[in-house]
């Protein structure tokens, strides 16, 4: 079987500030709190009125800081590879026999990028993701790392199964991206998963807080994932079902 490999790198200065200054300013569930929990002086960015103010606020602490914590930053980049080397093959293997699909081979790296930004988003078009710096647990960036590399081959199967969808629906605010969030933590709640992190995945806490029925939205989920993920094409029944249900319910993801 192909597998991918996951290579860790530095992230560039206008993706770390592009990327900071929309969680800041765009991010509908007020993410940039999460921002300004690790970089309390960042928030001094609000009293600059226009943008390119605030981008050049960031920029000035990003490279005062990444200078700062070089060193550290350096050896947590070299932590991480070493601890995911230990189970990257296991894993990709695993998620592949779990989502019922294989590596696309035309993939062969998916992008670790390091950050001083504690949101990890991901990018489909080109297989990357950034990973904060400085995690006090390695387990933290290992359930980091199996999360947004889910998403990468989780699409693969989507594609196969929905070979019309548009791409656009693959991100927020719609309705595929929320069961793409769903389904990754429940996959990495799995118990083939589970021997290799040892820690239970979380959930974003916007979908914890969201009921349908008597169900948080991961429990929900989680369900129809246990009943269907040992039948044949299981992962397959789990999808359509659970596409089903959160278009049924989608008023609650709005």
């Amino acid at each position: 079987m192909f597998i991918p490999k996951v290579k860790f790198t530095n992230i560039p200065l206008y993706k770390e500030i592009d990327w900071i200054h929309g969680f800041l300013f765009q991010n509908k569930w007020g993410w940039g709190k999460y921002i300004i929990k690790k970089h309390p002086k960042i928030k001094n960015v609000f009293s600059f009125k226009t943008e390119t103010e605030q981008v050049k606020f960031l920029e000035d602490y990003i490279v005062k800081f990444k200078k700062d914590n070089q060193k550290l930053t350096e050896k947590n980049k070299i932590k991480y590879q070493a601890e995911w080397q230990k189970i990257e093959k296991d894993f990709f293997i695993t998620l592949s026999e779990i989502i019922q699909t294989d590596w696309p081979k035309n993939r062969k790296i998916i992008k670790a990028m390091i950050s001083i930004n504690p949101i990890c988003p991901r990018f489909l078009n080109n297989w990357s993701f950034s990973i904060f710096c400085n995690y006090k647990k390695i387990s933290h960036a290992i359930e980091v790392i199996m999360h947004e590399s889910c998403h990468f081959l989780y699409f693969e199967k989507w594609k196969k199964m929905y070979p019309k969808a548009n791409k656009k629906t693959f991100e927020s605010p719609y309705i595929e991206w929320h069961l793409s969030e769903l389904a990754a933590p429940i996959i990495i709640n799995d118990k083939r998963v589970q021997k290799l992190l040892k820690q239970k995945a979380s959930f974003y806490k916007e979908h914890s807080r969201i009921k349908i029925g008597q169900k948080t939205a991961p429990q929900f989920f989680t369900d129809i994932y246990n009943r269907n993920i040992n039948k044949e094409n299981g992962f397959e029944l789990f999808l359509r079902e659970s596409y089903r249900e959160i278009k049924k319910h989608k008023k609650l993801f709005a």
